[in-house]
């Protein structure tokens, strides 16, 4: 992954006043979500036990949050219960809801119930361990995005869906109006001032606002039915009594009962709550100041799992929304994370009486603001282009498998939803490897180098260029698929002397398809033939991975280049040297160049008097992109390319190279522009230069000769613009 910029500040470099003042400023502004989440994940127990999740979420951000800040102590290692992971344990509890145990007798069966809860927390705990212990941290930025869109939608959905009972004032004899508006009233009180002041907790001042309007609402109208409150918390937090829980007998039966459900939620949660984690930490590496470290990451919520479950907390995930109030408000370490869950601790223990008199359906319109938030962005992003008018085919695939995930975990929970989405994944990432990876498929008749041969060379050319084929490949060369680029090769025409592989569009190599490629070019070479490989050189991602499974060891190696230009020009060289054109030290008399053409004797003698030489080393530069103008160059000897960009490197484009008898730097010198390119002499080069007051003084005193010099040069940008015509988008680019 490429480096990331590291502000000046360090993590830890804020003086402990402003630790501690970021650290709780950030958990109280989290503080409604956090509440809000403990109801969500608790709901399925019913009205009279729903409290005993306010307790195990606020166990969760400070139990926890207190165990991966002291664990983690790298960037801001802020933890606490997420939307996604507290819905999957809702899932589990109403799963278990429906057992005859419970049904029977709810207040016997809460604490098995509980326990159960609270193992298959601390399962996903140990499994995040054990994909820390692995490496397999990275692992999760890979998840296509389209499957963690569709999950993410179908957690908003079925967000929503949840919030609605709470909304309409169901369980208190039917619909209540009042209910429905306080808490809708609570939602877009909030996302306006979101809107408004996007710097500002909205979501803790809407909570302030909701529960004003309850207050007021209830003193003005007493026949109002406005919905419950959180009702009696229990008395303190919870204790960490699953080990001993599950020693008892009934306990065990009940546990083993559900076995299957808890193991599976555990997956879940590990997959949901490492993926949410490791995305987000790389999210903020450049707000926190560090480098994310994704197994660290891992490492340190898996122990805060493994904890919190003992408490029978809700998962808990690295929580970005909480970083980011947190860096906010002054904290930038691990010791405002450490304040942070204090602050939760502080709430759980000593002001439970005060979030028992929070209303359920305020809550509840906080949970839909956080529902919205959550619904993906980039959906929306293809929605917005659907509307436009695209209608490509990656858009419909994209939309199609977003649509799938979401209804999928909608209908049938998190669990399948995961496993329609890996699975549509896999399906994709199959199809997408069994295609064709010939791209494009061209010669060089079609798509000529941009070198400009002299006229010898290049009527010899013109003729031979079909002999050049390339192919232009895209995806991967892998064991599934490399050999179906030995089999293009063994489909040549018989004209073809060059097959030259543009590699650039080739996302990795295997150690099958670096084999492949190792026989087809020592196959070709036994039949007279040469393959080139363009996008390969020894200091990048293919050439390193080439040499790294032994093939292509020779070096230098005169059959990498580092684009398709350069390569076809390697192979038009040697159809040169086979028709034995080619000099390896081109020379060309002054008086032989285009700029020379129709002048008399003793107009050329006058010319070549105001043309002094110059001599460049190889990879000097003769004038440099946005360089005024100083007049135009005659090549008597070697070659200049002209590339793009000040600083000429291996990768630049290449705009065109000249051979000897051409000119360059006419255009800035007629226009009075800057250089449109900088010019680096390829080898040993000898030019001669007309400056601008040269020219002038030909024109005052030489009128006739000027005119031919203006006739030569337009002839010469001419023969420039019809070369440009050639060298036309190859097939296939955009």
């Amino acid at each position: 992954m490429p480096s990331r910029v590291t502000p000046a500040l360090a993590p830890d470099a804020s003086p402990w006043p402003s630790e501690l003042i970021g650290g709780i400023t950030g958990a109280v502004v989290m503080l409604a979500v956090v509440v809000t989440l403990g109801l969500l994940a608790y709901a399925p127990l019913g009205p009279a036990l729903v409290a005993q999740g306010v307790t195990a979420s606020l166990a969760t951000a400070g139990v926890g949050g207190l165990v991966f800040a002291l664990l983690g102590r790298q960037g801001l290692p802020v933890s606490g219960p997420s939307s996604a992971t507290a819905l999957i344990q809702a899932s589990l509890i109403a799963r278990m809801t429906t057992d005859a145990q419970w049904q029977a007798d709810p207040a016997a069966t809460l604490a098995p119930l509980l326990a159960a809860a609270g193992l298959a927390v601390s399962l996903a705990g140990v499994l995040q361990i054990v994909l820390a212990l692995l490496r397999m941290g990275r692992l999760a930025q890979y998840v296509p995005q389209p499957v963690l869109a569709g999950f993410m939608n179908g957690v908003s959905v079925l967000i929503l869906v949840s919030q609605l009972p709470h909304l309409f004032g169901q369980g208190q004899g039917g619909f209540h109006p009042g209910t429905l508006l306080l808490g809708l009233g609570t939602a877009a009180a909030t996302w306006a001032l979101a809107r408004r002041w996007p710097r500002a907790p909205a979501q803790l001042i809407g909570l302030g606002l909701g529960v004003a309007a309850y207050a007021v609402l209830q003193w003005a109208w007493p026949g109002l039915v406005l919905g419950p409150q959180v009702g009696a918390l229990p008395q303190g937090m919870p204790l960490p009594s699953l080990v001993w829980r599950v020693l008892d007998p009934a306990t065990a039966d009940f546990l083993a009962r559900h076995a299957m459900a808890i193991l599976g939620t555990a997956v879940v949660l590990t997959l949901i709550g490492s993926l949410e984690s490791v995305l987000g930490a790389l999210a903020l590496e450049r707000q926190v100041g560090s480098r994310a470290r994704p197994d660290a990451v891992l490492l340190g919520l898996g122990l805060a799992n493994l904890v919190v479950g003992l408490f029978s907390g809700l998962p808990s995930v690295l929580l970005r929304a909480r970083a980011l109030s947190t860096l906010q408000a002054g904290g930038r370490g691990w010791r405002a994370a450490v304040a942070g869950a204090a602050t939760f601790l502080v709430v759980a223990v000593a002001l439970g009486p005060v979030v028992a008199q929070l209303p359920v359906a305020v809550l509840a319109g906080i949970m839909l603001t956080v529902a919205v938030s959550l619904s993906d962005r980039w959906t929306r992003q293809l929605i917005d282009q659907w509307r436009s008018g695209e209608r490509s085919a990656d858009l419909w695939q994209s939309l199609a498998i977003v649509a799938l995930v979401c209804a999928v975990t909608v209908w049938q929970g998190f669990a399948l939803g995961v496993a329609a989405g890996c699975a549509v994944a896999l399906g994709v990432f199959v199809r997408g490897m069994n295609r064709s990876l010939v791209h494009a498929r061209y010669t060089a008749a079609a798509n000529p180098s941009r070198r400009m041969w002299p006229p010898a060379q290049e009527a010899r050319l013109q003729a031979d260029r079909s002999q050049i084929l390339v192919l232009e490949l895209e995806g991967a060369l892998f064991f599934g698929s490399a050999e179906r680029v030995a089999q293009a090769a063994e489909a040549l025409p018989a004209g073809v002397r060059t097959l030259v592989l543009d590699l650039r569009g080739i996302s990795m190599i295997d150690a099958t398809g670096a084999l492949v490629l190792q026989r087809l070019s020592l196959a070709l070479a036994d039949g007279g033939r040469q393959l080139l490989l363009a996008g390969v050189t020894p200091a990048n991602a293919h050439g390193r991975r080439l040499r790294a499974v032994g093939c292509f060891r020779g070096d230098p190696r005169d059959d990498w280049f580092p684009d398709v230009d350069r390569a076809v020009e390697a192979a038009e060289r040697r159809l040169l040297d086979a028709a034995g054109l080619a000099d390896t030290d081109p020379r060309l008399p002054l008086a032989q160049s285009l700029l020379f053409q129709g002048l008399t004797d003793a107009q050329g003698a006058l010319l070549a008097a105001h043309m002094p030489l110059r001599t460049l080393a190889p990879g000097e530069v003769l004038f440099r992109q946005g360089d005024a103008a100083d007049g135009l160059y005659v090549l008597t000897r070697g070659s200049i390319t002209i590339v793009s960009g000040q600083s000429p490197g291996q990768d630049e484009q290449r705009f065109g190279s000249l051979s000897v008898g051409m000119m360059l730097g006419e255009t800035a010198m007629l226009d009075g522009a800057g250089r449109s390119g900088t010019a680096v002499a390829d080898g040993v080069v000898e030019l001669h230069q007309l400056s601008m007051a040269a020219l002038d003084g030909l024109v005052a005193a030489h009128p006739a000769l000027a005119a031919q010099l203006h006739r030569n040069i337009a002839l010469h940008l001419s023969q420039r613009l019809r070369r440009s015509t050639q060298l036309r988008v190859r097939p296939g680019a955009g």
